[in-house]
């Protein structure tokens, strides 16, 4: 099965936005503390244990800089990435963590907008990914009974579960419930030591996609391949994808392929003409 040619319009846009993000920069100024989290860390204040499964580390995508992280739909094919049959996550011991203590189960859900009761069906009802690009977030910790929102960056290579709009809502490491980070004006201002390969302008925030998503378009972290994945935690039914023709000797985004949509006036569209 060839992906749809709305997976390369999309991945035109985001090869789009990773460009425009880097034009036009106003002048930096201080802003709100950020805190880094490396793949590996769990932090302090963490809801649970560690769910995540063995998946090696992905390097971010390359992408332009600038001031403010390009929002980028939850949608695009290429934005994260797994392994063919193997879940980054364990959702079933998530689930029975964040349960098991009725105080955070309580912390969770109004963190996540949703009722304690329904916490279980949420979890299971998100799907396995990894982050292929350091990704901004609304993280929250679990402290005196209840959930303290902090603004994050997550490297990539970290695995997260993501709602059926793409969003990542939950860090495997930790158990801490994620939304989408709120806006702070100026350049965020690191409260923690970075990565070697942290860039602020190669950090993205992901936006909800336009509707419900039916499948996510994944890059294995293993065999560099693309692969298909349905929503929700069963990852059995993982199917291989060819490679678009845009992807050439990459899996990533080619930032001049959004140049050309830009300069012809079609972005989002003028890349991927021609490439069914």
């Amino acid at each position: 099965m060839r992906p749809p040619r709305s997976v390369f319009v999309l991945a035109c846009a985001l090869a789009v936005t990773f460009l425009v993000a880097g034009c036009g920069g106003s002048p930096s100024r201080p802003g709100e503390q950020v805190v880094l989290r490396p793949v590996a860390a769990q932090g302090p204040d963490a809801f649970t244990r560690s769910t995540v499964t063995s998946l090696p580390v992905l390097p971010a995508p390359a992408t332009t800089t600038g001031d403010r992280p390009p929002s980028v739909s939850g949608g695009t094919p290429g934005l994260y990435g797994g392994v063919q049959g193997v879940a980054g996550c364990d959702v079933e011991r998530q689930t029975a963590l964040l349960t098991a203590d009725r105080a955070k189960a309580d912390a969770f859900a109004r963190a996540e907008g949703v009722a304690t009761s329904a916490v279980p069906g949420h979890v299971r009802a998100l799907t396995p990914v990894v982050l292929r690009a350091d990704t901004r977030v609304t993280d929250h910790g679990y402290r005196d009974g209840r959930a303290t929102p902090r603004q994050a960056v997550l490297q990539a290579g970290t695995a997260v579960l993501a709602d059926d709009r793409g969003v990542p809502r939950l860090r495997c490491a930790c158990g801490n419930p994620l939304r989408p980070p709120t806006a702070t004006p100026g350049t965020p201002n690191p409260r923690s030591l970075p990565w070697p390969d942290y860039r602020p302008g190669r950090v993205v925030a992901v936006t909800p996609a336009p509707r419900a998503l039916t499948r996510f378009t994944l890059v294995d972290v293993v065999t560099r391949a693309w692969i298909e994945r349905s929503p929700g935690p069963d990852v059995s039914r993982d199917r291989a994808l060819p490679a678009p023709a845009w992807s050439a000797t990459s899996p990533a985004p080619d930032p001049q392929a959004g140049a050309v949509a830009v300069r012809s006036g079609a972005a989002g569209t003028g890349c991927c003409r021609g490439r069914r």
